[in-house]
């Protein structure tokens, strides 16, 4: 075999390794990053280099491939970083102009790590400097950008095409020991996928043969032990995650009080309908504070969309309120105030989800405020959830036994230790690893909004608590449907969407 070839083949094992090694424990991942420059001095006896500049060139060659790589931190890995309360409050706050920020900065990145990586291998291999190589990568890839992007482009669509064949497949799969192997071949033919590419990709640059110097033993065996214990991590993994008991199928809670579109969302018929019809374990609404300080129930602070008026509610009192009229799906109904929301509610036995609106409109110690008018009738048995943290501790520290709950738009991190009871937390970003700290910390999660038979699937393999939707009858029945194999194929598509 070719020097070049042994080279290629070494290091295409050692990032199998290292690959292996961050889906199992996610600090190896930035510690491997860090080592990275010095294995690549030990193969290619660049000793005199700078290692921040070899580091620099490693991150280029991760980075152009982050998206496609288990060595990207996915929302699995970020749910292992704990965020304090107050930094996560201001980046839910502000998450639309760090979404905005953070794509162009991703994108700038991406261009300048293209422009660069044709200097990888001259800069690994020769005695040429990082300002040589930067010169010169910057000049081939002037005016040819896309010539060498059409590698990333269609690499990455080729990667992502296997991705959903192997998640279709998922399908044929019907006991656990056959959901472990095909866990396990699925991800060793991603890394072959992988590496071929990035290969491919710089193939062009390949033009010296540097010897490894390494000792002739660990040439011959070393890239075989890597792979047999990269492989012995993945069975690991697979069986821990696959082999697992199915649980209890999570509690299903109506959103806004409706049953499809069987009345006007947050209104007194939708409730009776509801309750009658699903028997849901909650009924999840919104109240809002009107100007005479008294609650309505209300999703939006402006009644604009259903009431066809140009109405808010903290500028309003409650008898102005509950005279206006709501149309949705077909349905009229009136403005509800919470005290009639909440006593129809006891009159049917149906527990409440509440969720608190505290906007700018709100009045000054709303927690305290609502807690004397509400808090010993809701925490017999109905519970509460906000956006606003600082309010859900402060309930918790007025009236324990009070059941609150802190709302999240949307899943990056892990959260510090908190009052709340439980999480309702965006289906789209929940994670096995989110919920099972949640739970580790005695807090059950919900997830909303749950609308469809497969997503409710999805939640009961996540080990989700509650599902918060606009169909509960139709959730109850899909989920009363379900059955072992139906979660096995479930978990081992949520498995691998965890490697992709």
């Amino acid at each position: 075999m070719k020097k070049l070839d042994q080279n290629l083949v070494i290091l295409g094992c050692i990032i199998v390794f290292l690959n292996s090694l961050m889906l199992r424990w996610p600090i190896f991942g930035l510690v491997s990053l860090i080592l990275l420059p010095l294995l690549a001095t030990t193969l290619t006896k660049q000793t005199g280099k700078n290692y921040l500049a070899k580091l620099f060139y490693i991150v280029i060659l991760l980075f152009l491939w982050l998206p496609f790589s288990a060595l990207s931190f996915g929302l699995e890995r970020l749910n292992q970083v704990a965020l304090s309360l107050p930094l996560s409050a201001w980046i839910f706050t502000n998450r639309r102009i760090i979404l905005g920020i953070g794509l162009l900065i991703f994108l700038v990145l991406y261009y300048l790590a293209l422009r660069s990586f044709l200097g990888i291998i001259p800069y690994f291999t020769t005695s040429a400097s990082l300002k040589e190589t930067l010169k010169q990568s910057f000049s081939k890839t002037k005016h040819h950008f896309w010539h060498y992007a059409k590698y990333i482009v269609l690499g990455g669509a080729s990667l992502w095409g296997v991705d959903l064949l192997g998640l279709w497949a998922t399908t044929l799969v019907t006991t656990q020991s056959v959901a472990i192997i095909y866990a396990v071949s699925f991800w060793t033919l991603k890394q072959i996928l992988l590496l071929s590419l990035v290969f491919w990709s710089i193939k062009s640059e390949l033009i010296s043969r540097p010897a490894v110097a390494l000792p002739a033993n660990w040439k011959k065996w070393g890239a075989g032990v890597l792979v047999l214990l990269a492989l012995g991590i993945q069975v690991n993994l697979a069986h821990k995650a696959l082999n697992v008991d199915q649980g209890t199928l999570p509690l299903v809670i109506s959103h806004r009080g409706v049953d499809g579109k069987n009345g006007v969302q947050n209104t007194l018929p939708a409730l009776d309908k509801t309750t009658h019809a699903a028997k849901p374990a909650y009924v999840e609404l919104d109240i809002q504070e009107t100007a005479d300080r008294r609650f309505v129930v209300s999703h939006d602070e402006n009644l604009r969309k259903l009431a066809h008026k140009n109405l808010v509610i903290a500028d309003n009192s409650l008898e102005q309120l509950t005279q206006v009229k709501l149309k949705e799906n077909g349905h009229v109904a009136y403005v509800t105030s919470f005290d009639s929301y909440l006593k129809q509610a006891q009159k049917l036995k149906q527990p409440l989800l509440v969720e608190l609106k505290i906007n700018q409109g709100t009045g000054k110690k709303f927690s305290e405020y609502f807690c004397e008018l509400y808090g010993k009738k809701l925490a017999k048995r109905d519970a509460v959830h906000s956006m606003d943290l600082a309010a859900i501790n402060e309930l918790k520290q007025r009236l324990p036994k009070m059941q609150a709950g802190y709302i999240l738009p949307f899943n990056l991190f892990s959260l510090a230790e908190n009052k709340a009871d439980f999480y309702s937390l965006e289906y789209k970003t929940a994670t096995k690893n989110f919920i099972q700290t949640a739970h580790a910390n005695g807090k059950k999660v919900y997830l909303w909004t749950i609308n469809s038979p497969k997503q409710a699937l999805m939640a009961w393999v996540l080990g989700a608590d509650g599902v918060i939707t606009d169909v509960p009858s139709k959730i109850e029945k899909s989920l009363a449907d379900r059955s072992s194999k139906t979660y096995l194929k479930a978990n081992l598509k949520l498995y691998l969407k965890g490697m992709i």
